[in-house]
């Protein structure tokens, strides 16, 4: 079973194999990152609200995912900074729909070139939809770099207010080692 992000794609469409993997099944990551954030009035409440991490010039980041029926669990760990958000997929707009502390967030994945695209279609903030007006301009991507590694770089900006996250860098899998009973 494919997480939200493969099944919203067009079939067909080549996605690399780092890319694949991360959003093929249930797994654990770890890597390392930068993270920027935006820290006027509303763009830091809204990270508050939503949970996001400090910012940080080399931040040791994990990821752990876990499929539980319809939804992925996606639980990030930045230093020691967790959050915690819930993916199902939306098939009235087939999307993903990512739950992240009191915000939804309305996603489209999108393959440009090898490179998976993401874009925000909708927000709502404690349950109230964002205008559109307002809604994130997102300028994610998601990659497989020359060394295989799965590569990130997450970024929301709000119209007229500025950035609101930016978090980039790379994960790789942890692999569960077997050992001799």
């Amino acid at each position: 079973m494919h997480d939200p992000f493969l099944v919203s794609l067009a079939s067909g469409e080549p996605v690399p194999p780092a890319v694949r993997h991360l959003h093929s099944g249930s797994g654990a990551y770890v890597g390392r990152c930068r993270i920027e954030r935006g820290e006027r009035g509303v763009i830091s409440l809204l990270l508050r609200l939503g949970g996001f991490p400090a910012a940080s010039e080399d931040a040791p980041v994990s990821l752990e995912v876990v499929s539980q029926e319809k939804n992925w669990i996606w639980e990030r760990k930045f230093g020691t900074h967790l959050t915690r958000s819930q993916l199902t997929y939306d098939p009235s707009l087939d999307c993903v729909r990512e739950r992240i502390g009191a915000l939804s967030i309305w996603l489209k994945p999108v393959m440009l070139g090898e490179k998976l695209s993401i874009e925000i279609l909708r927000l709502h903030v404690l349950g109230v939809p964002c205008p559109r007006f307002l809604l994130p301009r997102s300028n994610t991507v998601e990659w497989q770099d020359d060394e295989g590694r799965f590569r990130f770089d997450v970024s929301a900006d709000v119209p007229g207010l500025g950035m609101l996250i930016r978090y980039q860098g790379w994960l790789s899998p942890v692999h569960a080692e077997l050992v001799d009973v």
